[in-house]
């Protein structure tokens, strides 16, 4: 299974699973992605990002997570990796702020 991991800066264990990422975001102390038990961790005590890219057909309830990433802000650029569901490739995309 695919998901997010973090650690809050009080010591609690989290994942996507058990909280909204807009309720600990400013709260996370370190941040992973499993990627079917393969760990990406990031570096401790960074500005922390998370989501997911999905698409769905209009007029159906049916929605396909395409990827899922984790990243972080630094020195104004914006670092993500990003996991394929389908295929489980692993990317990096760095781009400016």
């Amino acid at each position: 299974m695919k998901k997010w991991e973090a650690k809050t800066i009080h010591g609690d264990k989290i994942t996507e699973d058990d909280i909204n990422w807009e309720l600990v975001k400013n709260k996370t102390q370190a941040l992973s992605l499993n990627n079917d038990g393969q760990i990406i961790a990031l570096p401790n005590d960074q500005e922390y990002i998370q989501g997911k890219t999905a698409s769905a057909t209009l007029g159906s309830n049916k929605v396909n997570i395409e990827s899922r990433y984790i990243g972080m802000i630094k020195n104004n650029l914006k670092i993500v990796i990003r996991v394929n569901e389908s295929t489980g490739d692993i990317s990096l995309e760095v781009s400016n702020l």
